[in-house]
């Protein structure tokens, strides 16, 4: 709201601030407005012409065709009489607005934000007001004239005639007031008034009589479409009345609601209609029922398409300063931007779109007391269905199994209704390819109105993780309402039964496929324990790190970009760099700058219902040594790092705009701050992919102007000396797929983004194409400006390039109590193992002298205080792995039963770059000594373990293991007791290759085994937590 008398452009001030205590009047005369009017009312007539709505779309299609037609002719009339450029379509784009704030508050706020608007698309304020209020007096004018005509009946009426006769005399009264206004001056003005009143005279005077005339015509025809939904509500309600009569009685109810104290004008509204219903012979609860029902279709509207047109006014007022100097992001803009991403990403979007659905289709049942507790436990006995559906994704090719589950959903229930699954597909279609693809793209970024004609298409392909994602969305918003009508319409408990069984085949579905099927994700390295916190020697005095948001590897390799391509030649290329999962822009930044995985920052998706990474950041980190970052960019990224670290710019501009924009910001912060390091995002590139798609020719085009934008940037910095002994990064935070510029769901090119180091501490003409992640770019800008990196970093520096480091094979054995059996395995692998190896033993709690005897053996010892369990020594024994460099490691238990001689055997397929992880697999080898009971618990967990893995795995428990580096790097053991399953389940989750080799086993001779009868529940436990973990 504007405050009163805040000057505007212009110089119109309109005073708007509704006083708490007239709001206050407001409400208390709607509630007892409603009041009355639900004691007169007939209920039952109501309730029956409200089930009819539904089932009559063509009606309800004409009626909003009639009154969007009605305000479109009032636009064009509007549009006569003035003589200032503006669109028909602004103007009743602002009439939309304006019908939305009358509706909305007790007081005609809408007459006041007619000119307001107005003015701000460029008609002169004057002008605005004065043909505001003579389109006004026109429309009243008209108004009375279809009354007088179409109702002769009030001439029998002393009241209502006299009503209309005082009207009509108010409205002469005005109109010769303007009239002699506009001849001459009253005399003797107050100094005051004699300006404005002046200014006004000449814009009146610019006013011409004759397309005054034209437009006339425009306004009663306009007045007489606006009985199409009056006899719309008649149809629905059974009632008979006429033409005439319907113009007559509408005409006369719009005329009295020139001033209401109600929103909407509710209970004048009612009031009138009912009278002038009833004068004209139609029973008084049938008229009151018409009158309510039309009043309520009027409200539906205008809180729905004119609701859409105040936001595209409010987004246009943001936008109008635009080609200046770059404006932060407002407050408005940021609030309203965690509101889109409710229903813009697709977990939030599925339960409100399906709770709306089911609001829609409950109208009917508004009154029927019966219908409400059956609602309310059919969501109540959903919210394990709803609560799988936000838990588990299916993406790209895991949508299929969403659409047989629908089919499977009707085969076993046989209930599926046509109509409510053409609302849901008509709704989402609409929100989706017109509202979203059209209207919010043109509204935002300036993409054409006709953006549809393209954009459903993307829709229909589109594979991320957004509510655009169709195949995705619509099976599962089809199960849900189906089985909400299901439940509704079944009450007895074996419905509920029966839902709840199909909720738990949903689930174990979801649990097979994403263990099956989803390991195409880029698995991070595992933190490890301390982190890497020791600062490295300062290389660059600046990082400036350019985001180009959205941008593709591959199709940066195709555009034609001269200067990107000279860094590329002059400094270091990562031509393997991965994003992480999910591949959304607040993820992705959160990633890029804490170094963590999104379970440990917390940003799982542009939509942010808890604000703030949750781990230390380069800003931080930065920040404890004295120095400066800052990143500039739009509102999404404030949810993540806060405004202190964000220096913001409105995204609400044209899409040819938005990244002069941002550049201009970066200048400036520099000039002002001089930050050590500047992370400057990019966005037109990302705007295109989404608005016109990836694959088309706009989205290479604008990745060459954005070479341009970057050249200009980086000669700036040059000519200031902000590029001197600096280090330059070009990047991006994800790729796009298929369809609306997808990214979240991890297709091929979501996943690979580039990544180009420039200037300071960056070897010129290094192209590496190792796999690298985004996650490693906050240790490496750290390392450049010689700082400790983010406390929960798991990346590694990739550059300045590292001396080469011995890499050695390590031998990694857990042990308790084993102090009998170690020399001999230490013995073993010593004959065996050639070259650069270590043996590192895990002392797990033991009470004997199970370390001496390792140390004795030149072993590195690693210790646990207490018998923690063999996944927790396992982990431990791959942690120092890791921290030694390992090129490959073997794991391999302390008892004795494997033959540490045959460790080549699982290492060769890893050094042939076979594979990750290699089981040593006793059933393929031989065995002897194995009891029958053990043999069979193997042969039973191993095929546990192949049923949730999706492959066959014939010794799912074996303790000799061999890993690569990156199996090393990404192993998570979630399980202290134990290890064997719950790692294999993660590795090959995590996509890492497997091969199982043969291996010889014997018996233990000395000492006794952890396994013990809790095994047979620990394990299918630990087994189960793997599973439901993230």
């Amino acid at each position: 709201m504007i405050a009163s008398g805040a000057a505007l452009p212009g110089g119109f001030s309109p005073a708007v601030k509704a006083p708490r205590n007239q709001l206050l009047i407001g409400a208390v005369a709607s509630i007892v407005s409603i009041a009355v009017i639900a004691g007169l009312l007939d209920v039952s007539e109501l309730r029956s012409g409200l089930r009819i709505v539904p089932e009559q779309p063509a009606t309800i299609a004409l009626m909003a065709l009639a009154y969007s037609a009605a305000f479109w002719l009032r636009a064009l009339a509007w549009r006569l009489i003035l003589t200032s450029p503006i669109s028909t379509a602004r103007l009743f784009s602002i009439l939309q607005t304006g019908l939305f704030l009358n509706h909305l508050l007790p007081s005609k706020a809408g007459e006041i934000a007619r000119p307001y608007l107005a003015s701000r698309h460029g008609v002169p304020a004057a002008e605005a007001a004065s043909t505001t209020l003579v389109s006004r007096l026109l429309d009243l004018a008209a108004l009375a004239a279809i009354a007088v005509v179409a109702l002769p009946a009030l001439a029998g009426s002393t009241e209502l005639g006299l009503a209309l006769l005082t009207a009509v005399s108010l409205i002469a009264a005005a109109l010769l007031a303007l009239t002699g206004l506009r001849w001459r001056l009253p005399p003797s003005l107050a100094p005051a008034l004699q300006r404005p009143l002046a200014t006004i005279q000449t814009a009146l005077r610019q006013i011409s009589l004759s397309r005054l005339g034209l437009a006339a015509p425009f306004v009663v025809a306009s007045w007489l479409l606006e009985a199409v939904v009056l006899l719309g509500a008649a149809r629905f309600l059974g009632a008979d009345i006429s033409i005439e009569t319907a113009a007559g009685a509408t005409a006369f109810t719009i005329l009295f609601q020139v001033f209401h104290f109600t929103p909407g004008g509710i209970g004048v509204y009612e009031t009138s209609m009912t009278s002038i219903l009833a004068l004209q012979g139609v029973p008084a609860e049938t008229a009151l029922g018409l009158a309510v029902l039309t009043h309520g279709l009027k409200f539906a509207y205008s809180f729905t398409v004119g609701l859409a047109f105040t936001a595209g006014e409010a987004i246009s007022l943001v936008r109008q300063k635009a080609g200046e100097e770059p404006r932060k992001a407002s407050r408005f803009e940021i609030v309203s931007a965690r509101l889109w991403n409710v229903i813009n990403e697709g977990k939030p979007f599925t339960p409100v779109f399906f709770l709306s659905i089911v609001l829609l289709l409950s109208l009917p049942h508004l009154t029927d007391a019966a219908y409400w507790p059956r609602a309310g436990m059919a969501l109540l006995l959903l919210a394990p269905l709803s609560l799988l559906f936000w838990r588990y994704d299916f993406p790209l090719k895991l949508r299929t199994a969403l659409w047989l589950l629908l089919a499977a959903f009707v085969a076993f229930f046989q209930h599926f209704e046509v109509v409510p699954a053409l609302i849901i597909v008509s709704l989402y279609l609409t929100f989706t390819v017109f509202v979203w693809g059209s209207v919010y793209y043109h509204l935002r970024i300036g993409t054409p109105l006709t953006n549809f004609l393209r954009f459903w298409r993307l829709v229909l392909e589109n594979p991320d993780p957004t509510s655009g994602n169709f195949q995705e969305q619509l099976p599962k918003l089809l199960i849900l309402v189906m089985a909400f009508r299901y439940l509704v319409q079944e009450t007895g408990w074996q419905a509920a039964v029966e839902i709840q069984i199909f909720t738990a085949v949903v689930g174990l579905t979801a649990l097979l496929l994403h263990q099956w099927l989803f390991t195409w994700v880029p698995a991070l390295p595992q933190p490890l324990p301390g982190g890497n916190q020791q600062p490295s020697q300062r290389v660059s005095r600046r990082v400036i790190a350019i985001v180009i948001d959205g941008c593709r590897a591959d199709r940066l390799d195709e555009a034609n970009t001269p200067f990107i391509d000279k860094l590329r030649r002059e400094g270091a290329v990562f031509t393997d760099m991965h994003t992480v999962y999910p591949a959304r822009t607040v993820t992705g930044f959160s990633s890029m700058l804490t170094g963590a995985a999104p379970k440990t920052h917390g940003m799982r998706s542009n939509f942010v219902p808890s604000l703030g990474v949750k781990c230390d950041s380069v800003f931080a980190a930065l920040r404890r040594e004295g120095l400066k970052g800052k990143l500039v960019g739009i509102a999404h990224l404030i949810d993540a790092f806060g405004e202190e670290d964000v220096a913001s710019v409105t995204a609400v501009m044209h899409n040819d705009e938005i990244d002069f924009a941002l550049e201009a910001r970066a200048r400036s912060v520099l000039e002002a701050e001089a930050p050590d390091l500047l992370l400057l995002q990019l966005l037109s590139v990302d705007q295109t992919g989404h608005a016109r798609g990836s694959y088309n020719d706009e989205y290479l085009r604008k990745i060459e102007a954005t070479d341009r934008t970057i050249e200009g940037f980086i000669a700036w910095c040059e000519a200031r000396g902000y590029l001197d002994e600096a280090t330059l990064l070009i990047t991006s935070d994800h790729g796009q797929g298929i369809g609306i510029g997808g990214h979240g769901h991890m297709s091929p090119p979501e996943i690979h983004v580039p990544c180009i180091f420039w200037g300071a501490g960056v070897p010129a003409g290094l192209v590496n194409a190792e796999p690298a992640f985004v996650t490693d770019l906050a240790q490496t800008i750290c390392g450049l400006l010689g700082v400790a990196p983010p406390r929960d970093s798991v990346g590694r520096v990739l550059v300045p390039v590292a001396e080469p480091a011995r890499r050695p094979l390590v031998f990694a054995i857990p042990a308790h109590d084993e102090a009998t059996n170690l020399p001999d395995v230490i013995a073993a692998i010593r004959h065996a193992a050639a070259g650069d190896t270590e043996i590192v033993v895990v002392d797990d709690g033991s009470s004997d002298r199970t370390a001496a005897v390792a140390r004795d053996g030149g072993a590195i010892v690693v210790s646990h205080e207490t018998n923690r369990g063999l996944g927790a020594a396992l982990r431990t024994g791959l942690t120092t792995a890791r921290e030694l460099n390992a090129r490959a490691a073997v794991y391999l238990d302390a008892d004795g039963e494997y033959d540490a001689r045959e460790f080549d055997r699982l290492l060769a397929p890893i050094e042939r770059g076979e594979a990750d992880y290699v089981l040593g697999s006793r059933f393929q080898g031989s065995v002897e000594g194995m009891t029958w009971s053990r043999r069979v618990a193997n042969r039973g967990f191993s095929a546990l373990l192949s049923l949730l893995c999706g492959r066959w795995i014939s010794d799912g428990q074996t303790g000799f293991r061999a890993f690569s580096p990156r199996a090393m790097d990404v192993a998570e053991i979630i399980h202290d007791y134990n290890y064997a399953q719950v790692l294999t389940m993660d590795l090959l989750h995590k996509g890492m290759r497997l091969q199982e080799v043969p291996v010889s086993y014997h018996r233990r001779v000395r000492g006794s085994s952890f396994v013990s009868p809790q095994y047979l529940w620990r394990v299918p436990l630990g087994m189960a937590r793997e599973m439901l973990s993230d």
